[in-house]
């Protein structure tokens, strides 16, 4: 591990990220059909009828991912060398899924300037994308399981939130097809935020 690298950055990145998103699902409040697959010409109804909130969303999804691929990148070099090849592995599919997914969460702005059947595509394109999100996220998260060994100062129990984390998020790769996947949000979304907060506290502490 790097002793002459502060972390603070990186934490205060993977902060920013996790608030971010948690304002930005809160400000879908009038919006709860939001990533629904089933309901997708509800979810443009809604967007449409409350255009603040969902762009306001939509600016805090994308910025706040954009901050999270930062955050994976610098947990990758946080890492000891020994094991630097699965952290990296990690931000790659963590922080390109992240990327990949803030490309699509301006979409609904988009929606509030188009036609019914584009903005209804653009949603289309924006589900996908996060449902892509997920799955890479977890791929990512059970590579830092492994990269973030105790024996490197890591706290044990971090690898095991990373490893139920990111099996929690692995089958939300699906909520694209059914409304059942999208629901499993409800439990590995807070996990692996949970994840990142605890990450982002051990590098504060190891700067």
């Amino acid at each position: 591990m790097s002793s002459s690298f502060s972390h603070r950055p990186v934490a205060v990145a993977g902060i920013l990220g996790v608030l971010l998103n948690v304002a930005a699902v809160a400000a879908l409040g009038p919006v709860p059909h939001t990533y629904a697959p089933g309901n997708v010409a509800l979810w443009q109804a809604e967007t449409v009828a409350s255009p603040g909130h969902s762009t306001l969303s939509a600016w805090c999804f994308t910025v706040g991912l954009v901050l999270l691929a930062a955050f994976a990148a610098g947990l990758a070099n946080a890492c000891s060398a020994a094991l630097r090849p699965w952290a990296l592995v990690g931000a790659v599919l963590f922080g390109g899924g992240a990327l990949l997914d803030a490309a699509g969460t301006l979409a609904p702005i988009a929606v509030l300037r188009v036609s019914a059947d584009a903005g209804e595509a653009l949603l289309q394109l924006t589900l996908l994308l996060d449902a892509a999100f997920n799955g890479l996220l977890g791929l990512g998260l059970l590579a830092f399981a492994v990269a973030q060994s105790p024996e490197d100062g890591w706290p044990r129990w971090l690898r095991w939130l990373a490893a139920v984390a990111g099996l929690a998020s692995l089958p939300v790769v699906l909520q694209f097809h059914s409304d059942a996947f999208a629901r499993l949000l409800a439990v590995s979304g807070p996990l692996w935020l949970a994840w990142t907060l605890a990450s982002c506290a051990a590098l504060w502490r190891r700067a």
